[in-house]
């Protein structure tokens, strides 16, 4: 009887632990499915398929150049077009993109992101048509312009379309990609450009109008897409708004408070805008204001005047000059576009690791050196071994210009500016750096005629050194900062930022020099020691 109680209260004992292990076991279960629903951010098929559609927009410029850059060794002998008329097709685009990018951002705050893209991708695909067609250097250079409104526009609204839609963590990877994508288009544009290559009569045509497919691609995804939410409210059309995001997240706890945010931010970003006279007078007046715009116009303009787009629209033809032939000049750019692209991939996982400063100032020595190998192969005499040495040049150059200036130029000029003045700062950055493009592409051929291909990269060796020196100076560093802690950096304007940043550059070479002796005396009394 004892032993029937006793074996009773081990059960109850065990039945006990049971219950508290379950009870336990469902609280812990409990707190896993909270955590997952905080986790979950309600992506939905759809927006996947939105960032299928904009990743072939973010293509068109990188195809435009390389497309552009293909078919040049045939289009001016067909045409019977000069090296200076030449110029103006080359950069045709690029002062369509300034028109383009000046309409993109009142546009796409009258009719929608939607329209703005739909317009964009029907641009293009008229600029192509036109372009591809064409029998005279007039009607070329129009149909470059009405390219270049269209991927102007397309390069203002898809990184603004994308911020409001995607969540919150992949917001800054989505937009980077951007830039890669970019990158990408000009190697698959350098692949196209060699498949036409032996289709004739008028293999050229081929190469241009191949440039068709990207924008209706991305025209037809368009219809099937809705307004972006962010538009819909801006617009007092909640109701809207709210079924938009629906479709573009699912309604879980994350997915909801970045609605909620959306609506918060959206509200203080209306209460603080100021009118244009009002934010230009605040631009010139206020110093702190006028350093982020100094420092970011800096950014934008350098991206370009640096040779990557210029010597990308020209690079079968500096081949071909170098004594390739027609062929062999397409043919080679595939391997630098695969190479260009690829670093572009580790570049933004280095900016968060590193900073954009640091990337930015190591960045300057490497494209630097790559300018001053392509440019001094042009002395030698062998053929082989000077496209050769070319090649390894730019190739170098490349690598510096993907991990530095390439991406610092967009990431920091999307940090810097405070948000009562934001729109006006990126407007600006975007007008001076595809202004530049155009610029930088249009004047490549007459400084080649007046400097030589050597000296032209020699000048870019300059001008790369004195933005070097500019940006060691007064660009600081964002990395891992909140937008009010950016600010704070900005505060003394441009006198503040040098002081500081020459005065840490003082105490790191008196901390070197100390080290240093520091090792001597230690190495000198070592010695003692043993004798």
């Amino acid at each position: 009887m004892a032993l029937q109680n006793d074996l009773n209260g081990v059960e109850k004992v065990k039945l006990g632990d049971d219950a508290r292990i379950l009870e336990t076991s469902n609280e812990v279960d409990e707190k896993n499915a909270i955590e997952e629903d905080n986790k979950d951010e309600g992506i939905t098929n759809l927006l996947r398929f939105f960032l299928f559609v904009t990743c072939w927009g973010s293509t068109m410029m990188g195809m435009d150049l390389g497309l552009t850059g293909g078919a040049a060794l045939y289009v001016e002998p067909a045409l019977h077009i000069s090296s200076n008329e030449w110029s103006w097709i080359a950069s045709g685009a690029g002062w369509g993109c300034v028109i383009g990018s000046i309409l993109a951002t009142p546009l796409s705050f009258i009719i929608g992101r939607k329209p703005v893209l739909i317009t964009s991708s029907i641009l293009y695909m008229v600029g192509v048509v036109i372009a591809a067609s064409s029998f005279s250097w007039g009607q070329l250079l129009g149909g470059r312009l009405i390219m270049g409104v269209g991927i102007g526009t397309e390069a203002m609204t898809i990184p603004m379309y994308i911020s409001e839609v995607v969540p919150k963590s992949h917001r800054g990877g989505h937009l980077n990609i951007f830039n890669s994508l970019q990158a990408l288009g000009t190697f698959l544009a350098w692949v196209v450009s060699s498949i036409f290559l032996n289709v004739h009569p008028g293999s050229w045509r081929y190469i241009l109008g191949s440039g068709f497919v990207g924008p209706f691609i991305q025209l037809i995804g368009l219809f099937f897409l809705p307004e972006s939410p962010r538009f819909l409210m801006l617009k007092r059309k909640p109701e809207l708004a709210r079924q938009s995001w629906r479709k573009y997240r699912r309604e879980t706890p994350l997915s909801e408070r970045d609605y909620h945010e959306m609506v918060t931010k959206l509200e203080e970003e209306m209460a603080s805008q100021i009118d244009f006279v009002s934010a230009i007078k605040e631009i010139i007046t206020d110093p702190k204001r006028r350093a982020t715009f100094i420092v970011g116009g800096v950014l934008a303009i350098y991206q370009q005047w640096n040779g990557a787009s210029s010597v990308g629209y020209y690079m079968a033809i500096l081949l071909k000059s170098l004594g390739l032939t027609s062929h062999e000049s397409d043919y080679v750019q595939m391997p630098i576009g695969f190479w260009s692209f690829c670093w572009t991939l580790p570049a933004y996982y280095w900016l968060d690791r590193y900073g954009r400063r640091t990337m930015l100032l190591i960045s300057f020595p490497i494209f630097m050196i790559g300018e001053l190998i392509a440019g001094s192969s042009i002395y030698v005499s062998n053929t082989n071994q000077r496209a050769a040495g070319f090649i390894i040049g730019m190739l170098i150059f490349y690598l510096g210009f993907q991990i530095g200036i390439s991406p610092v130029a967009w990431v920091t000029n999307g940090e810097i500016y405070e948000l009562h003045v934001r729109n006006y700062g990126m407007a600006w950055a975007s007008a001076l750096l595809l202004g530049s493009l155009a610029l930088s592409t249009l004047l490549f051929s007459k400084q080649v005629a007046v400097f030589t291909i050597q000296g032209t990269f020699y000048f870019y060796v300059g001008v790369s050194l004195f933005f070097w020196i500019f940006h060691f100076i007064f660009l600081p560093e964002t990395k891992g900062l909140q937008l009010e802690d950016i600010r704070d950096l900005f505060s003394e304007g441009l006198v503040g930022l040098a002081k500081k940043h020459l005065r840490e550059a003082k105490e790191a070479v008196h901390y070197y020099i100390l080290r240093q002796s520091s090792m001597k005396e230690v190495q000198r009394n070592s010695s003692e020691s043993q004798s």
